[in-house]
C-alpha cells in the first residue's frame, strides 16, 4: 500500500491548496456579465465623467458677473430666454440673460453658476436677484469624478453592482477578469443508489455542494452518483476528468474503510495527492490532489458537516487563489473553549447581541452528521493552540465571502 502523505495542520493544508492552485486565467467579458468576477487587469476610464460641465440641479444658469450689483435695495432682473435640457448640446446664453436648466444638462456658454429653482424668484419671465450669485455654485465639473485614462479599479477588486455601475458611467463596456473556475460534483455511496425501501438516502451532500458553488457564482455540473465499487469509482473518476472542469469535488469514499475506493482510483489515474487527511475536526479525511489534466481534486468526507467544511475552506481557498483574491485570515475573537491537542476544531457558532455588545455562542451539537445547528449558525469558530501555547480562536463567516473580498 502506498504511503499516505503526512497529515498537515488546518492552516498548512489551506496554504498547500493555494500554492497548488493555478494562477488566475484572464478572460475578456462584457461589463454587464461581470458581476462577482475579479479584475485581472487595471480598469481605465474611457471617458471623462461627467463628460462636460453639467448642472447639479434644476434651476437657472447665468453669469455671476451679471449679478455683482444686486442687492435688496436694488434688485437685478434677468430675462429668461432659453432652456438647457439633458441630452441636448450646450445652449448659448446672451450676456445679461438667464436660462432654464435641468439637472444633468450641459452648462450654457457664458454661464458659470446655477441658481436652484427653490431659491429663485421668477416674475413675468424675469429672474429677480437681491444678492450676487456665487460663481461655480451647483455645477458638476467635467472629469471631476473620473478622467479619461485614469485607473479606477485595481487588479484584484471584486466587481460589485456599484463598481459595474460606475464603470458604465465611465464608458467601460468590457473588462478583463479572472476566468471563474468550473466545477464537477460527484457523490459516492451505495446508499445514494438504493431506493427508500432498501435504506437509500437523498443526495444531500451533492445538493448542498451545488448550492455552495452557485452562491459563489460558479458554473458546475453534477455527475451521476456512483456506488461503492472499485471499477465504477475508477470509471466515474475518468468521466469526471473528461468533463474538463477546473475543480472536481467528490463526497464520500475517501476514508480508510473497505469500500472507500477513491484514493486508489486517484493513484491509478496518475493523480498527485498533496494531502490525505488534515489535523482538524470534523473533516479529518479530506483529500486534495492534482489530476494529470491539471484539474484540482477535492475528496470531501461523506458526513455532511465535514463536507460543508471541506468546501467552505479548502475549495473556497482554491477558488480565491484562482480568482486572484487573497487568503482569508479569520478574525481573532475571545471565546471560552478548550482546544483539542494538535487539532483545529471547527465549531458551529452564532453571533448573539447582548447589552455588553456581540458575543459568539458555540452551538450545542457539534457532531459531524447533525445539520440542524447549521440552520441557526452564522459563523464558524476555528479553535486551536497558538505558537505560544495559548488558545487561539478565529471567526469565519458561515458562507465563503468570495464576492466581498477577504474576511
Amino acid at each position: 500500500m502506498a504511503e499516505r502523505p503526512p497529515r498537515p495542520s488546518f492552516d498548512d493544508a489551506l496554504a498547500i491548496v493555494r500554492a497548488e492552485a493555478p494562477d488566475p486565467a484572464p478572460i475578456g467579458m462584457r461589463l454587464d456579465e461581470a458581476y462577482g468576477c475579479v479584475a485581472a487587469e487595471p480598469v481605465l476610464a474611457h471617458f471623462d465623467y461627467p463628460r462636460f460641465d453639467v448642472s447639479a440641479m434644476d434651476g437657472f444658469a447665468l453669469a455671476s458677473a451679471d449679478t455683482l450689483a444686486a442687492s435688496e435695495q436694488r434688485p437685478i432682473a434677468l430675462p429668461v430666454l432659453s432652456t438647457a435640457r439633458t441630452g441636448a448640446p450646450a445652449a448659448s446664453v446672451a450676456p445679461g440673460t438667464a436660462c432654464h436648466i435641468s439637472t444633468g444638462a450641459p452648462i450654457p456658454l457664458n454661464c458659470d453658476t446655477v441658481l436652484a429653482r427653490e431659491r429663485a424668484q421668477l416674475e413675468d419671465g424675469m429672474l429677480r436677484l437681491t444678492a450676487p450669485a456665487i460663481a461655480d455654485r451647483n455645477i458638476r465639473r467635467r472629469g471631476e469624478d473620473a478622467l479619461a485614462g485614469a485607473c479606477v479599479v485595481d487588479v484584484g477588486r471584486v466587481l460589485s453592482p456599484e463598481i459595474i455601475g460606475a464603470l458604465a458611467c465611465y464608458g467601460v463596456d468590457r473588462v478583463t477578469v479572472a476566468r471563474p473556475p468550473t466545477l464537477s460534483i460527484l457523490s459516492t455511496g451505495d446508499e445514494l443508489l438504493a431506493g427508500p425501501a432498501a435504506g437509500g438516502i437523498a443526495d444531500g451532500n451533492g445538493t448542498m455542494i451545488a448550492a455552495m458553488a452557485r452562491a459563489l457564482g460558479l458554473a458546475f455540473e453534477r455527475l451521476p452518483p456512483v456506488g461503492d465499487d472499485a471499477e465504477a469509482t475508477g470509471l466515474a473518476l475518468r468521466q469526471a476528468m473528461a468533463a474538463s472542469s477546473n475543480i472536481i469535488i467528490s463526497t464520500g469514499g475517501v476514508s480508510v474503510g473497505d469500500h472507500d475506493y477513491l484514493p486508489v482510483a486517484l493513484r491509478q489515474a496518475g493523480a498527485q495527492i498533496h494531502f490525505h487527511g488534515v489535523a482538524m475536526r470534523p473533516g479529518k479525511p479530506v483529500l486534495f490532489a492534482t489530476l494529470p489534466n491539471g484539474s484540482l481534486y477535492f475528496g470531501l468526507p461523506g458526513n455532511p458537516v465535514a463536507a460543508a467544511l471541506g468546501f467552505r475552506f479548502f475549495v473556497t481557498a482554491a477558488v480565491r487563489a484562482m480568482s486572484g483574491l487573497p487568503a482569508e485570515s479569520g478574525r481573532p475573537v475571545t471565546v471560552e473553549v478548550e482546544p483539542r491537542p494538535g487539532v483545529t476544531s471547527l465549531l458551529k457558532a452564532r453571533s448573539v447581541t447582548c447589552p455588553e455588545g456581540t458575543r459568539i455562542e458555540i452551538l450545542a451539537d457539534q457532531r459531524s452528521h447533525t445539520m440542524r445547528p447549521l440552520i441557526d449558525a452564522d459563523c464558524w469558530l476555528a479553535v486551536d493552540h497558538a505558537a505560544s501555547g495559548e488558545t487561539r480562536c478565529r471567526h469565519y463567516p458561515l458562507s465563503a465571502p468570495l464576492r466581498d473580498g477577504a474576511d
